[in-house]
């Protein structure tokens, strides 16, 4: 018959009863900053995979492997993280230009640079297609919806005032080529981005090799 053992065990030895009991490991808990940039690259993949207007929270938390409260603890909702990612993108592209700038001035080899920047933007907007579906799609909603419109041209002008400081910065003080204003540049080098990007998606054979870099260069003349 087993009887009850009153103190240690009988497997135990009296060193065990008197160790101290081992820590809780602690997990460290992802940044901020981190976080955002799970949320960021979670909600692209969700809205290009199931479009803007179908794509939930619910997805976005998920595809990050955090909470619904997570995305609410950093975003307001789908259109801040679309903001949010907006702007991310286009500084993004903003500093490759200027690192292509910094290597080889446009008062040095002004040809060559400008081919490269093309060459640049072009690379960017190639590998990043899904945020190029994802940005249709938006746009597509707010050129119908006034409210959504109205916050989506107050993001575009900050990004466009980013962009126009650079183009500034690179032409120091010298006036701009071709008599065009600064945000005559700015518009055009958006448009040419957004349009060879739609035409490259529906038949890439016609959109050449070098062609942003081409016109960016005659413009220039």
């Amino acid at each position: 018959m087993m009887s009850i053992v009153n103190g240690p065990s009988a497997s135990g030895s009296t060193a065990d009863a008197g160790a101290s009991p081992s820590l809780p490991v602690r997990i460290r808990r992802p940044g901020r900053e981190a976080v955002r940039r799970r949320l960021l690259d979670a909600a692209l993949q969700a809205f290009a995979e199931f479009g803007f207007e179908n794509a939930s929270l619910d997805q976005v938390a998920a595809a990050a492997g955090l909470t619904k409260g997570a995305v609410y603890s950093n975003f307001a909702g789908k259109d801040d993280l679309f903001f949010a990612m907006m702007s991310d993108q286009v500084m993004r592209r903003v500093e490759a230009v200027q690192a292509v700038l910094a290597a080889n001035p446009v008062d040095a080899q002004p040809r060559q640079t400008l081919q490269d920047v093309g060459r640049v933007l072009t690379e960017a907007f190639t590998e990043q297609r899904d945020w190029q579906l994802v940005y249709l799609d938006f746009w597509r909603r707010a050129i119908r919806d006034d409210e959504v419109r109205a916050r989506f041209v107050a993001h575009r002008k900050v990004l466009r005032g980013a962009i126009a400081d650079r183009v500034e910065q690179v032409l120091d003080g010298a006036p701009t080529p071709g008599g065009f204003t600064v945000d005559d540049v700015v518009t055009v080098v958006l448009a040419l981005s957004n349009g060879l990007v739609i035409e490259q998606y529906v038949a890439p054979e016609f959109v050449s090799d070098g062609l942003f870099g081409r016109v960016l260069d005659r413009l220039s003349d």
